[in-house]
């Protein structure tokens, strides 16, 4: 039988048109077995044996999350000069600091008018209320020139304050904090009752409530002594593979007090047990700690030697990695802009090249803080080791969201017990040259939403990293990843788009460790970003509205 020409077309097209058509029941997304929509429509938690689940991930953020970052009125406008501009810059920033903060709490913005803004030193931003503005971070828009070579200083990348433990101005062209961050009442100390309190829990039992009452910041402490530093296996003969006892403290306020039962804003991120050593719970002021600042609208640029460069790469898969030749000066401005005892703070709209090593970091002291809308391009240092930490937060509750990183190495890093509870949404790393991960020992209950990059949650071998991250979660991600299960906690992957294993620092990977939790590899689950739909059963549509991008809700 002869078929006609209309036929064979109409055959062909089929595929096509099948793609344009909305997708039936059966070709919906899968859900995961550990929290799913229920038939209400709300998420529902499965808890393990131990009663862990998934942790609600919406605290972090400006404001607790939900919050849209505000527009604060401008109260002093400069412009470019030839010569360097930190003085100006900075005495336009103390005038605004001086001045009585309206009844939102905010002294103003300083808007530094298009141009360039050479700076041989750092700006200090210091009092609650102020803002740095520019009027774009294009190539017409601000654009500031970290400038000066033959920076000598803290190791890029190392920990301790802002920009390393050379000082909070250690090679960061813009500091972000207060004098001192949480303050501990030790006289109010409370030792928590219950046996086990979950990852996930907001809810605990201690000695006596008696002295505590809603609204009380407190820093709940999950204490880790030599008994669990042996059951996670940190325990060698040699420095490189042994830890010593440390504490796991978590930035809350309590919102309920009920006999001696207190619950808190926002979940722990780590059990807490009693054979490990417990844990206790104290109240804190924070008076030094600085609020409501933030930088944007503008770009930043650190100089740097082009006559400096290598050919040696570090953490590929194999060693004496040559490549083409880059540049490799290091003697210049590690970072753009670092947070530290500085809580409800953002950077939007922002664009960095040439740092060494982050575009912004956050360190202990920061809580609450909001990146968004970022870009990092072409960083400026060899490609190895303690370099190029992207967006590297060390603090609690921060959201990076919609950013961008090219060419760095841990793109989009939590590091340190101090780096919990943190999020990132929506963001992608090109031409990394490492992965994006939990990072210097134990940082716990970040989640990687919706994240295109590199990713991995596990053992660093013969490196005093060891167990990087716990209770890691990788919701909705691309890229090849690795994710194995630290004893006493796990790690979680949840419709990944690619191959458990990654090619950088394979000499310090080990592939006998158990592999995490995964599940819906190669395909995407319901829902399609958690945090977004944990922050809408928490606060509402609104409250996405408030962040989120049309994109972001469909």
């Amino acid at each position: 039988m002869a078929v006609s020409r209309r036929t064979i077309l109409q055959v062909a097209l089929a595929p096509a048109v099948l793609a344009r058509t909305p997708a039936a029941a059966q070709d919906l997304d899968p859900t995961v077995s550990r929290v799913y929509p229920g038939p209400s429509g709300k998420l529902v938690y499965v808890p393990d044996d131990q009663g862990n689940t998934i942790h609600d991930t919406s605290h972090a953020g400006y404001r607790g999350g939900g919050v849209a970052i505000p527009t604060v009125p401008v109260r002093e406008t400069i412009w470019p000069v030839a010569t360097d501009n930190t003085q100006q810059i900075q005495a336009a920033i103390d005038r605004v600091s001086a001045r009585t903060p309206d009844a939102a709490g905010f002294r103003g913005a300083v808007l530094l008018r298009a141009g360039y803004y050479r700076m041989a030193a750092p700006v200090k931003m210091q009092a609650s209320g102020i803002v740095l503005r520019g009027e774009g971070m294009g190539d017409t828009g601000t654009i500031l020139i970290g400038t000066g070579t033959a920076r000598p200083g803290a190791p890029a990348g190392a920990a301790g304050g802002p920009g390393g433990p050379g000082g909070p101005t250690a090679g960061t062209l813009i500091v972000v904090g207060g004098a001192s961050g949480a303050t501990p009442n030790e006289e109010t100390k409370q030792l928590i009752t219950d046996e086990y309190v979950p990852v996930g829990s907001r809810t605990f039992r201690v000695m006596s409530a008696r002295g505590f009452r809603a609204g009380d910041t407190v820093i709940l402490r999950r204490i880790g002594n030599q008994d669990w530093i042996n059951a996670v296996g940190m325990n060698g003969d040699t420095p490189a593979s042994r830890w010593r006892p440390f504490d796991v403290e978590w930035d809350r306020v309590v919102t309920d007090v009920q006999g001696n039962t207190i619950t808190v804003d926002a979940p722990i991120t780590c059990a807490i047990e009693k054979r490990w050593g417990g844990g206790e719970m104290l109240k804190y002021a924070d008076p030094g700690r600085i609020s409501d600042v933030g930088v944007e609208n503008l770009r930043a640029v650190s100089e740097f030697d082009p006559a400096k460069r290598t050919t040696e790469y570090g953490n590929m898969d194999r060693p004496n990695y040559v490549a083409e030749e880059y540049y490799a000066d290091e003697d210049h401005y590690r970072n753009f802009i670092v947070f530290d005892n500085a809580k409800n703070g953002w950077v939007r709209n922002a664009t960095a090249l040439h740092f060494v090593n982050s575009m912004v970091g956050t360190q202990r002291g920061a809580k609450w803080i909001t990146v968004q809308d970022c870009i990092s391009r072409e960083p400026i240092s060899r490609r190895m080791g303690a370099r190029r930490f992207t967006f590297a937060l060390r603090g609690q509750l921060a959201l990076v969201q919609r950013c961008q990183s090219d060419k760095g190495r841990h793109s989009f890093m939590t590091g340190q017990p101090s780096g919990s509870s943190n999020v990132f949404l929506d963001c992608g790393a090109t031409s990394p040259f490492s992965s994006s991960e939990p990072h210097e020992q134990w940082a716990t209950g970040n989640l990687y939403d919706n994240v295109q990059a590199p990713l991995t949650a596990r053992f660093w071998k013969d490196i005093n990293i060891g167990w990087a991250g716990a209770n890691t979660v990788f919701w909705n991600c691309e890229g090849s990843f690795l994710v194995q299960k630290p004893p006493t906690a796990q790690n979680y992957s949840f419709g990944h788009l690619g191959v458990n294993a990654v090619v950088f620092n394979i000499p310090l990977q080990d592939p006998t460790r158990e592999t995490g939790h995964l599940e819906s590899l190669d395909r995407h689950v319901t829902p399609r970003s958690l945090y977004l739909t944990q922050l809408r059963e928490r606060l509402g549509d609104a409250a996405v509205r408030q962040i989120a991008t049309a994109n972001q809700q469909a």
